[in-house]
């Protein structure tokens, strides 16, 4: 019979009492749930620091320690590096997050990890989330708020700070990635990775450059705040007098909006993720912001463009080769893939409603010389189901062997996946429908 102890942090000193406490049997559900299923890497994770908390061991949580023991890292592991540790912290929490919003809606304890630390602590349903992490060591992440348009005149001093914070963030992020673009510390991809590892060889193919182009989130801002779209055109000049018009909003304002140099944390992590991969071992990749790239650089190089149209608009000139197009008209606030060709019964539209939206194209550049690799969403957790579709999920591999040609090279391909949003963050991703070319 599972017991719980005298009280909720009484640590655990024999492996029978492990097992039979309701804490680690909780842990063990969660980590074989279907919500943890499809990573290989987080279920490890969770059974590791929960194992570790249970039986008084919380000092030797560090990341250091983590990362040696998880993630089979070196003793010469460097966390300015090598952010590994705190990618998959940020995602573990996402995902108990979804766990316990869904499959385990009805468990009489939740398992919560605060912010900062690695310590998890188990509290009873009920419980103030504030009051159950009260015990463990939590670093407050830095935020910013942003009024609505009639407050906006008002608030542009306090956005200008925040906005200093967030540049001062993003920056140390891709500076974080460049100085550990030259390491030795690479996530292996195994042999069963068949599939991967031609995909990872041809984006990143050694001699050839690779562009890894981030979202312009500060034009997303300005679609939000006009109910309207732009054009690549419009984009590269910086003529947005056609979106502006019809609006009473001040010019200056929404303008300074837009020129601020804001991208997700998703587009973050997924370029760390795709720069601790062994095959972009040789450092020949660059990171741009979308606003800082050329029609050029698109023939000339191997590209990843990672954001829907809205954000990335250099995604346009591959639109004519694709056959699943984001459709989004802000005024009818509809958002979803259209299906320029509808295969066996395939609906003509994917509309964004309790499912979110990503596709997933590997196409050729522009040239015909090289590759590209777009990461596309209906949002922000579109985009990161298809980052962890990616890296994680258990039926990309299958999938890139069923299309794999004889020679062992991969066909172009073009995957629509849907997820569910909780809260922002993306659940479970399954493959809707697909094409190869």
């Amino acid at each position: 019979m599972a017991k719980l102890g005298a009280e909720l942090g009484q640590p655990i000193t024999q492996a029978s009492d492990l097992a039979a406490d309701e804490r680690w049997q909780l842990v063990q559900r969660v980590a074989a749930s279907p919500t943890f299923a499809r990573s290989s890497r987080l279920p490890d994770l969770l059974l590791y620091l929960c194992e570790r908390s249970l039986q008084g061991q919380e000092l030797l949580l560090t990341e250091q320690r983590i990362a040696a023991e998880v993630f089979e890292r070196t003793r010469s592991f460097d966390p300015t590096a090598d952010t590994i540790v705190r990618s998959h912290m940020l995602r573990l929490r996402q995902k108990l997050e979804a766990y316990f919003k869904e499959e385990g809606a009805k468990e009489p304890l939740r398992i919560l990890i605060p912010r900062g630390g690695y310590v998890p602590t188990f509290a009873p349903v009920g419980v103030p989330v504030a009051a159950a992490a009260a015990a463990s060591p939590v670093v407050e992440p830095v935020s910013a708020e942003t009024g609505k348009i009639a407050q906006l005149e008002t608030s542009r001093r306090r956005m200008r700070a925040a906005t200093a914070v967030l540049l001062v963030i993003c920056l140390g992020l891709l500076a974080t990635l460049l100085v550990g673009s030259g390491r030795e510390r690479f996530a292996e991809i195994s042999p069963a990775q068949r599939g991967r590892a031609a995909l990872w060889s041809s984006m990143f193919p050694g001699p050839s450059p690779t562009l890894l182009i981030a979202a312009d989130s500060g034009l997303v801002l300005l679609h939000g705040l006009t109910g309207k779209n732009s054009t690549l055109g419009e984009y590269m000049a910086r003529n947005f007098d056609r979106e502006l018009a019809g609006t009473n909003l001040p010019r200056n304002t929404v303008l300074d909006i837009a020129g601020r140099r804001y991208t997700s944390f998703v587009d973050l992590e997924l370029f760390d993720r795709l720069t601790h991969l062994p095959q972009a071992r040789t450092g020949r990749y660059s990171i741009r912001y979308a606003r800082d790239v050329h029609a050029n650089d698109l023939k000339s190089a191997n590209v990843v463009l990672s954001g829907s149209q809205d954000a990335n608009p250099w995604i346009e000139l591959f639109e004519p080769q694709m056959n699943f197009v984001l459709h989004d008209d802000l005024e009818k606030g509809e958002r979803g893939f259209l299906d320029r060709a509808p295969q066996n019964g395939e609906p003509a539209y994917y509309r964004s409603m309790q499912y979110e939206y990503g596709v997933l194209a590997y196409l050729p550049n522009l040239s015909g010389s090289g590759h590209a690799l777009l990461i596309e969403g209906t949002s922000v957790a579109g985009t990161e189901a298809i980052s962890d579709f990616l890296f994680e999920d258990s039926d990309f591999e299958p999938f890139l062997e069923k299309i794999m040609r004889k020679d062992g090279r991969l066909p172009h391909f073009e995957i629509l996946l849907r997820s569910r949003n909780l809260d922002g963050s993306a659940a479970h991703s399954e493959i809707v429908a697909y094409r190869t070319y």
